[in-house]
């Protein structure tokens, strides 16, 4: 009897270790500006049930889209559109962000995830847009997600 509760103490440790762990991704959203033609793209931390930080990882808007404690869902005008896990560790994932989103604000003038770059004129031709913001930010993440634009003169981290 000694070595069944035992073994029942023992499953009910493991369970709630594994549940007391979580997962971490940064999933990728966008914005349809124009008739589908034209998106905004954004990275939010989270857990894949809710969003883990206000963080936007973006450039080239003011609009807030990551909002600590809601789902995915409340990302305003956003369509989820691609992820990439992160691990187990909030901190290690946070840092992870916040290194590429320096980056990646570095490379393209948007200091503080600004709206608008003090390197470069914006133009959607070129690479001087959300879009390739997104891009270089994702590389950098090491997993490149898709865009439109052609990020002519782009160059990778």
């Amino acid at each position: 009897m000694k070595k069944i509760a035992l073994a029942i103490a023992f499953l009910t440790i493991l369970v709630s270790a594994r549940q007391s762990h979580a997962d971490y991704y940064v999933e990728y959203y966008r914005d349809n500006l124009f008739l589908g033609l034209a998106y905004h793209r954004i990275g939010c931390l989270s857990n894949w049930t809710t969003i883990q930080s206000n963080q936007d990882y973006d450039g080239f808007t003011t609009t807030r889209y990551c909002n600590a404690g809601t789902t995915s869902d409340s990302v305003p005008n956003g369509s989820w559109y691609d992820y990439q896990y992160l691990g187990t560790s909030l901190s290690t994932a946070q840092s992870r962000l916040n290194t590429c989103g320096g980056n990646t604000n570095n490379k393209y003038g948007t200091p503080g995830y600004a709206a608008r770059s003090n390197t470069c004129s914006y133009n959607i031709i070129t690479n001087c847009n959300s879009d390739c913001w997104i891009r270089y930010f994702s590389t950098c993440m090491g997993d490149q997600v898709g865009i439109a634009s052609t990020c002519f003169g782009y160059s990778y981290p």
